[in-house]
């Protein structure tokens, strides 16, 4: 199969957890195709992966899913508490571009019963794991994405093991999703404060909870022999992500992947007295929502875990959208990347040029492999009362270009009490001026500097 990139020659491989990566850019595990599900054939289903790859993806994330045998689902049946059953509807996932460039999501509403959801694997993912085996590149590994129900273990670990058996390369417990948060919210968020949480995906309900996270990946490390990573919500904030991360790294999990999706409350609409934004909908779920907004989280924890937690790979996965944000995510420790919105609304050019740019950037820095550069910036990471600032030795003011200034008077219009507007330009007191760069960040046509 032809793959995109490699015109530069640069070896764009890396280790994720002992497993080779052929690059380090990757499609996240996206939900069932849009398409009617009775149209639905696994060659079909197998060319969405086998595209990515073409594109240059270097490893395949497998669709969520979950496996609870019969025998086993009976008991947990029996065990736990009864969930009242869903309205009956037949919609889809709906997917709306939020403003503030992101994507909403309102997840279909037929797989949050036990029955439904225990026998995804075998009525499509162990299919699909068999026809992509047979015509994917030897050298492209599959990552499962695996759920359970409820806080029980053992419907993780039987999901595990049928993905190892099936021929999976690694094993990614979702333990972030936030289906259940939408679905079923006042039940879960109850059952969630009890820890006794329903036959459902539990996603992000469990992975908040670093006891319970580190239980379940421990018993599933145990029961099986390949890699084990965990995806984690961005809802899971700085420092507990520090916890939960050495809590799975102490359980055995050999990488974590920041971030699922995020949780919000979709805009209503202000002029139809609060309706929702969903126009196929009579009333408004909790949204999930991914894109862009997602970055700055995804950072945090990309970054926090490098720091923190010695020895634990990364997947950064949220807000990915450009080719340097590869670089930034690797940059602070990330092994590998993933995206999913810039794939939903642009197609599959930007995995081809991500793994372009890289082998460009790589040229043009005098990088050879990808780890001459990862995690450089971590070593950056100082705390802020042993930083040395130019300050301390000379203080730097603002100037204003007049050939760039065009009077809008942004940055007199604020906070700033050094400058203001005069003949129709900006004018800086040197005086006063702090140099902060505040005029600097916020002057829509770059004619503000810091000099000395």
């Amino acid at each position: 199969m032809k793959r995109a990139g490699t015109t530069h020659g640069k070896d764009l491989s890396v280790d994720l957890a002992g497993v080779k990566l052929r690059t380090p850019v990757g499609v996240g595990s996206i939900g069932a195709p849009s398409v009617r599900p009775e149209r639905l054939t696994l060659d079909l289903y197998a060319e969405i992966f086998l595209k990515h790859i073409a594109a240059g993806a270097g490893f395949i994330c497998l669709p969520h899913t979950v496996h609870v045998p019969d025998p086993l689902l009976a008991d947990l049946e029996k065990r736990a508490e009864p969930s009242p059953a869903p309205r009956a509807s037949s919609r889809p996932m709906m997917l709306c571009k939020a403003r503030e460039k992101a994507s909403l999501y309102a997840f279909p509403p037929g797989g949050i019963t036990a029955r439904g959801t225990a026998g995804v694997f075998g009525r499509t993912t162990s299919g699909l794991i068999k026809k992509l085996r047979e015509k994917k590149p030897k050298d492209v590994p599959l990552i499962a994405n695996v759920s359970g129900l409820g806080l029980f273990p053992e419907t993780f670990v039987a999901g595990a093991r049928a993905h190892e058996e099936a021929g999976v390369d690694l094993i990614e417990l979702n333990l972030s999703t936030p289906s259940s948060a939408q679905g079923a919210l006042d039940e879960c968020v109850k059952r969630y404060m009890e820890k006794d949480f329903p036959l459902r995906p539990p996603g992000l309900f469990l992975g908040d909870q670093p006891d319970l996270a580190e239980r379940v990946t421990r018993e599933v490390v145990k029961a099986v022999s390949i890699p084990v990573g965990v995806k984690i919500s961005p809802e899971t904030g700085f420092p507990r992500v520090i916890e939960l991360a050495r809590r799975l790294r102490n359980a055995g999990a050999r990488f974590i992947t920041c971030s699922n999706l995020g949780v919000t409350a979709a805009p209503p609409d202000i002029y139809r007295n609060g309706k929702p934004a969903w126009s196929h909908l009579d009333g408004s779920p909790l949204a999930a929502i991914g894109g862009e907004w997602l970055r700055p989280l995804v950072y945090k924890q990309i970054a926090c875990i490098a720091r923190f937690v010695p020895g634990m790979d990364i997947i950064g996965c949220g807000g990915i959208s450009k080719p340097e944000h590869v670089v930034e995510s690797m940059m602070l420790g990330a092994k590998a990347v993933e995206m999913v919105t810039p794939v939903l609304f642009q197609g599959r050019k930007p995995i081809t040029k991500d793994v372009r740019f890289l082998e460009r950037y790589m040229e043009e820095q005098g990088y050879t492999f990808l780890e001459d550069f990862r995690g450089l910036a971590v070593g950056q990471m100082t705390p802020g009362n042993e930083l040395h600032s130019t300050h301390d030795d000379r203080s730097p003011a603002a100037r204003v270009d007049p050939q760039k200034c065009k009077g809008c008077g942004i940055c007199a219009d604020s906070i700033c009490l050094a400058i203001s507007l005069e003949g129709g330009l900006a004018k800086v007191n040197v005086d006063m001026c702090l140099g902060c760069g505040m005029c600097v960040a916020v002057c829509p046509h770059e004619a503000a500097t810091l000099a000395y």
